[in-house]
């Protein structure tokens, strides 16, 4: 199950609470097997997700590769994994939208279980709109440093999101990211966007009930790396922590 780079977009729109999701090449990852037993890796939110299977008796695993209290969907992503997977073991059909149902009862959820980028509510779990993006774009993300309580901030913003288009709209990432200062400030943040624009990334978003920022470049961009370390030199207060890509929402399978 991928995790996500904060939320591209995070605010309301007509009056519901709205984030629009950005899934990456992170991932939470369940193993369920017969061969071992016991539970291991799940926390106290995953193990409140596996109550909802009275029948599981196997083993299960949860590795992950997603740090917690950054803003990446860590919860999320965990929460899906472990639901999917030991419905699958099951042989019971659940939907994205069961998923997002259970998952919004133990905390605000990122919709990264849905196919693709979507528009959803956090506290719902419902899906909206699905959001078309041009391209699966590199992402470099950088940390604050620290961990933020999602429940705590994820009930709160003052964005209000004018209109859903069809198409990603990058002047709303920024938009999102810079009205979520008066919530969870982030030290220079218009400097940093302004600064990767200038040397040609895409957009920057920012996790809103997280530490981490995103800075988008094109994949056939030769000069990522570059761009990168001088980012890191010039804004050394924030710390450079992996590069990666855009990915699409929703469940990766493997059968051993």
């Amino acid at each position: 199950m991928p995790g996500s780079c904060g939320e591209f977009v995070q605010g309301f729109f007509n009056g519901e609470p709205l984030l629009i999701t950005c899934p990456i090449e992170k991932f939470s990852t369940v193993t369920i097997s017969d061969e071992f037993g016991g539970v291991e890796g799940l926390g106290e939110k995953s193990l409140a997700m596996l109550k909802n299977f009275k029948d599981f008796k196997f083993g299960i695993r949860l590795e992950t590769e997603l740090p917690r209290g950054k803003g990446m969907a860590s919860s999320s992503a965990d929460l899906a994994a472990v639901a999917k997977s030991v419905a699958l073991s099951l042989q019971e059909n659940i939907s994205a939208e069961k998923i997002a149902e259970l998952a919004a009862a133990i905390e605000p959820t990122d919709g990264i279980f849905f196919n693709g980028v979507v528009a959803m509510n956090p506290i719902s779990g419902k899906a909206v709109k699905n959001i078309s993006v041009p391209e699966k774009y590199a992402v470099a993300i950088f940390d604050y440093g620290g961990e933020v309580d999602i429940v705590q901030f994820n009930r709160r913003s003052n964005f209000q999101i004018p209109a859903l288009d069809d198409f990603l709209n990058f002047e709303m990432v920024e938009k999102s990211a810079l009205a979520n200062q008066e919530i969870l400030y982030k030290k220079n943040l218009p400097e940093i966007i302004s600064h990767a624009k200038n040397i040609g990334a895409v957009t920057v978003n920012a996790a809103h009930s997280g530490t981490v920022i995103g800075i988008f470049f094109h994949n056939d961009d030769k000069n990522i790396d570059a761009k990168i370390s001088e980012i890191a030199r010039r804004f050394d207060f924030i710390k450079f922590m992996t590069k990666t890509k855009l990915t699409d929402g929703g469940f990766y399978f493997e059968k051993i």
